[in-house]
């Protein structure tokens, strides 16, 4: 199957998308006594996965694999991701 390539906006829209994800999977995380985040492993690396293979213009390896480990770090990196596409588009 062949990717067709994707303008800032689709970019920007697909990124929107994988943290709407991130935050819903963080937030079945969240508990009245705070304990550590546990959700769906797979659904998480398959995100993680999914971001990587989108934007690795953006990403390193390491990063990739350092976002695999940490949740927080993970949100941190597409939100990055997010402001230096949307500075991309403002300037054209």
């Amino acid at each position: 199957m062949e990717k067709k390539t994707q303008t800032r906006k689709d970019r920007i829209e697909a990124l929107e998308d994988i943290k709407l994800r991130g935050l819903y999977l963080g937030g079945y995380a969240i508990t009245a006594d705070a304990a550590p985040i546990v959700f769906d492993t797979l659904e998480y690396q398959q995100l993680v996965d999914q971001f990587y293979e989108d934007n690795k213009d953006l990403v390193t390896a390491v990063i990739h694999r350092a976002c695999r480990e940490n949740y927080e770090f993970f949100m941190t990196i597409v939100e990055k991701a997010l402001n230096e596409l949307r500075q991309l588009e403002q300037d054209g």
